[in-house]
């Protein structure tokens, strides 16, 4: 169905790869392709040229624009097909019909790539075209038709008329194909932007706990107790600027304090550090609010009124606004001494693609790229560098590394399964951030399986907590405080570490960090869990399933290995044994409790620091 509908404006072209068939849009050619080894990549035009180069295991094939819009569609055979992986999938996790998938990608939102896989985990087939930073259209789709798996790409080009083609090797792991692609991506953009000690930190953050219901006294008192319970930075949300209230955005664009609340923001933060934490503000710069004093002097550059948000959008298309952007952003860094920005709402602004500019830039992805690198030098002159900058889903693509150190998973409240999930999506498309998940919260009545179980399934990026700390019962807080213990000690392996993962489609049943002899494991779904343990000699094992017994096929040793259990609230709950026999091993931890081992017997190779 997918392909029939542009069978008028797309041909086939003689150009094949590993079984994947090219068509054309009207005018377009291939102008250059290479291989080498995994990696193909082939340049097209619109204008009759193509260009092919390879790389590795990714090929990569070149199409380029004189004029004319670019159109590309790849089909593949089904194969043994599983699932579909790409950026902004979200709680999408099956085979969409080809009617239904769709993608707009640009530097705001999500990335031009995707991966086929089998149920062993393999890629079928990879893509992905290196134009990230202006809008592209991206379909895709089980062909009902024809059996197959489709993908239409369609791009407009404002800038370069070429875009590039990358396709890895068939039967590659689905999670190195895409590390491939992102790296591809990544060559050529810039210096990502360095990540500062308090970016890899566990945070708390005051939107779930108090939505915009906040004020310098209430901060503090959280904070003080999320500084005990293990907390080392802390994002101070929406409501603290002049109007945060009613839960929208009316009174967004001054983004100065409400002084009913924050009488003395900068004195403010400065208790906060002393309490040994890192603050960060929030602020969304392309929202304008009617209640603002800024907006009749910004409104000419904000067409679109938001009536979800109730607030209208500034167009980063005209220099104005950027101006503002940077302006507020540097300003509130400089005069309050934070340690870092979480820079909402980027994505607003995907309402202005597709329509004329009547700025000085002509499309949005442009616009934002230039915003941000503004932003990027002004806090560089201003000597403010070593900044955190926050994004979050969707924004998440290669492009954005120059620009965001720290990529948060996206709004999933109580959701453990969504925010396991998207932290490892983001994880894989990460080009050289710190993954942080979204803010974990509960129901503070129950007791502390909930919140220890919400803590593992953030586990894998840099946790964020959002509860009322003074609030909770024993319980529950020592559930905090043991896991982002056990966290802190398991940091250098949870975030630098070689990381992998079950497949998609199941939600990442089971997910292993891996550096030196450390071995941290979190196990969410009651299946038997496959561990390579040679040369480790320590074992973490976070048993977020439903069951107390946990089954281990056991590789690479047959040595015997030792240590304790904590429950749920943190307190210890026994001794335990992890016995290799026959390869099998079933190991006995407290539903939502954590297993620390060692070997009896441990390798002689130690771990040497970071």
């Amino acid at each position: 169905m997918l392909l029939e509908g542009y069978a008028s404006v797309l041909a086939r072209s003689e150009l094949e790869v590993a079984g994947i068939a090219i068509s054309l849009g009207t005018g377009c050619r291939v102008v250059h392709r290479e291989r080498n080894g995994e990696l193909d990549i082939i340049s097209i035009e619109a204008g009759d040229r193509l260009l092919r180069e390879s790389i590795g295991d990714l090929e990569a094939v070149s199409v380029e624009s004189g004029g004319e819009p670019i159109r590309i569609s790849l089909e593949m055979p089904l194969g043994d097909a599983e699932g579909y992986w790409f950026p902004n999938a979200g709680s999408l996790r099956t085979l969409p019909p080809d009617w239904r998938g769709t993608d707009k990608t640009s530097i705001i939102s999500s990335s031009p790539l995707g991966c086929l896989y089998d149920r062993r985990g393999e890629s079928i087939f990879a893509f992905a075209f290196d134009q990230q930073v202006e809008e592209s259209l991206v379909r895709f789709g089980v062909s009902e038709e024809h059996k197959s798996f489709v993908v239409y790409y369609e791009h407009r080009p404002k800038g370069s008329p070429l875009v590039r083609l990358a396709l890895p090797r068939p039967g590659l792991a689905y999670a190195h194909a895409i590390g491939l692609m992102r790296d591809w991506l990544r060559d050529g953009i810039g210096d990502a932007l360095p990540v500062p000690y308090a970016g890899t930190v566990p945070v708390y953050c005051t939107w779930y706990a108090f939505s915009q219901r906040i004020d310098a006294q209430e901060v503090e008192r959280e904070a003080a107790l999320a500084a005990e319970l293990g907390c080392r930075a802390i994002i101070i949300d929406d409501g603290w600027q002049k109007h945060g209230n009613g839960r929208w955005y009316a009174g967004c664009g001054d983004w100065v304090p409400d002084e009913a609340k924050f009488p003395d923001l900068r004195a403010h933060i400065d208790r906060l550090r002393g309490m040994g934490l890192s603050p960060m503000l929030w602020v969304a710069p392309f929202l304008l609010g009617p209640d603002s004093e800024a907006h009749a002097r910004l409104k000419p550059y904000a067409a679109h009124q938001s009536d979800g948000l109730r607030a209208a959008v500034l167009d980063p298309r005209f220099a104005q606004t950027r101006r503002h952007f940077v302006d507020t952003c540097v300003r509130l860094v400089r005069d309050y001494g934070l340690a870092g920005l979480k820079i909402d709402f980027l994505d607003t602004v995907v309402v202005y693609q597709g329509t004329a500019s009547g700025g000085d830039i002509a499309d949005v992805g442009q616009a934002v790229e230039a915003t941000l690198a503004e932003l990027r030098q002004g806090l560089t002159d201003a000597g403010l560098a070593d900044v955190l900058i926050e994004f979050r889903q969707s924004y998440i693509g290669p492009a954005t590394a120059p620009y965001g150190n720290l990529l948060r998973a996206g709004d999933c409240p109580a959701d453990a399964i969504l925010n396991r999930r998207s932290v490892i999506d983001t994880r894989l498309i990460a080009a050289g951030q710190v993954v942080h998940a979204d803010p974990v919260m509960w129901d503070d009545r129950s007791g502390a399986e909930p919140a220890a179980r919400q803590l593992m399934n953030a586990y894998f990026g840099v946790p964020q907590l959002s509860m009322r700390l003074s609030e909770l019962g024993a319980a529950q807080r020592g559930a905090i405080r043991a896991l982002l213990s056990r966290w802190m000690e398991t940091r250098d392996t949870v975030l630098f570490g070689e990381i992998t993962a079950g497949l998609p489609s199941e939600n990442y049943p089971v997910i292993a960090a891996r550096r030196n002899d450390q071995l941290v494991v979190g196990v969410y779904q009651p299946l038997v869990a496959d561990l390579d343990l040679a040369g480790v000699s320590e074992i973490i094992v976070l048993n977020a399933t439903a069951t107390d017994r946990l089954v281990f096929r056991i590789s690479g040793t047959a040595v015997r290995y030792t240590g304790e259990c904590l429950a749920p609230d943190g307190t210890p709950a026994g001794a335990i044994a992890l016995e290799p026999r026959g390869g099998l091993a079933e190991l006995a931890v407290p539903v939502s409790g954590v297993a620390h081992l060692r070997a009896v017997a441990p390798d002689s190779r130690r771990r040497h620091g970071p």
